[in-house]
């Protein structure tokens, strides 16, 4: 009798694990695309900013306060996300 409520127990608890699974391995694809990204950001900026400084060129300017804006907003998504996820090991 035990068996038979466990059984189906065991088997949803598999499918779970296997679900997790599966996002965590997408986690980790967008997060290696994101790391990707983020070093094609910074060599941009890091060109931006010796021409910025060499030219005076608004456009330039623009841009590189952009991408910044950018790339600090995904920081500010990253720490938010860190903090869910301290919150949620903590219940």
């Amino acid at each position: 009798m035990a068996e038979a409520i466990i059984g189906p127990l065991v088997g949803r608890l598999q499918e779970l694990a296997l679900g997790e699974a599966r996002v965590l391995v997408g986690v980790n694809a967008d997060m290696q695309k994101l790391r990707d990204k983020l070093m094609w950001l910074q060599a941009f900026l890091r060109g931006a900013d010796a021409k910025r400084r060499a030219v005076s060129d608004e456009g330039t300017k623009v841009w590189v306060m952009q991408t910044r804006d950018a790339v600090f907003d995904a920081e500010d998504a990253l720490d938010h996300y860190y903090l869910h996820l301290e919150k949620s090991n903590i219940v």
